[in-house]
């Protein structure tokens, strides 16, 4: 405990009011003979500061890989209030919103189809509702650009392509690896996008409609009809690239991207899909098809 080590060097009250817990709650954990649903319970310390110091996530995270880890139910309270006496805090995200996307000089070359997603983010099953974007990512050398595409079913990355360039190249490279070889036309998906002006590029409409691939445009100005893939980048940069100093080429952010997505899709559990990471989700409903 961090106020029990300092409190021969700062009084304990201006310990307390610095970590934002309440100093009669530190006397109650260290009463002798005090009843044991008020003792400071070490094991549960020692879970919270092995999990942080590996991810440098919050309490939620925490609360849900502690479930994972060890099989121990605790209240999310709980491990808030012990992150705060162990003074322990995860990042906080910059809210903040970028467009990184350019409109075609040239009018009548685009086309902005109707937003069919219209927020409903709800998937019943894979590659049913997807979502793409690009963002920016930095590095010594310069900027890069990220495109991904997003299942809404289990919030996974199936695709992502990074590029020098926000080209249209970029964002056709990444739809082509998403589609593959295999892909059912016969099945209903959706693609939703903002009003890029890769995304609304002929080339771009005209090969998602040979695969039967519905288009979706949000409305202009409009960041929230894209906000699931807004989301993923916004824990990108706080979870990944913010924690860490620029990387020094581009190489070597190309390597911590693809790190962080294999993380987020196979190892960061998200309490939307029950605790299960993007994969676990994902492959409980593939079972579930074989089995019936």
């Amino acid at each position: 405990m961090i106020i029990y080590d300092l409190k021969e060097v700062y009084p304990i009250k201006k310990l307390c009011r610095y970590l934002k817990v309440s100093a009669s709650g530190y006397y109650r954990w260290n009463k002798p003979g005090r009843p044991i649903r008020y003792s400071f319970d070490h094991t549960l310390a020692d879970m919270i500061e092995e999990i942080f110091y590996e991810t440098k996530k919050g309490y939620r995270y925490i609360r849900d890989e502690i479930i994972r880890r060890y099989g121990v139910i605790y209240n999310d309270k709980t491990v808030y209030k012990y992150m705060k006496i162990l003074g322990l805090s995860s990042p906080i995200r910059k809210k903040k919103y970028r467009c990184c996307t350019k409109e075609d000089p040239d009018e009548k070359a685009r086309i902005v189809c109707n937003n069919f997603l219209a927020r409903n983010f709800f998937a019943s099953r894979p590659l049913q509702k997807l979502v793409t974007d690009v963002s920016y990512v930095y590095c010594q050398e310069g900027r890069m650009y990220l495109s991904v595409i997003k299942d809404l079913y289990d919030n996974s990355i199936i695709a992502y392509q990074i590029s020098r360039f926000n080209d249209l190249k970029l964002v056709m490279d990444n739809v082509c690896k998403a589609i593959g070889e295999n892909w059912d036309s016969t099945s209903f998906c959706l693609l939703h996008s903002d009003r890029g002006f890769q995304y609304t590029n002929i080339e771009y409409i005209r090969y998602l409609d040979e695969y039967g691939i519905t288009v979706s445009h949000s409305r202009k100005a409009n960041r929230y009809d894209n906000a699931c893939c807004e989301n993923f980048f916004g824990h990108l940069k706080s979870e990944c690239l913010e924690l860490i100093d620029l990387p020094k080429t581009n190489e070597e952010l190309i390597r911590l991207i693809e790190r962080y997505i294999f993380f987020y899709n196979y190892e960061r559990p998200q309490r939307k899909l029950k605790g299960m990471t993007p994969m676990e989700y994902r492959r409980s409903y593939l079972s579930e098809k074989t089995f019936l």
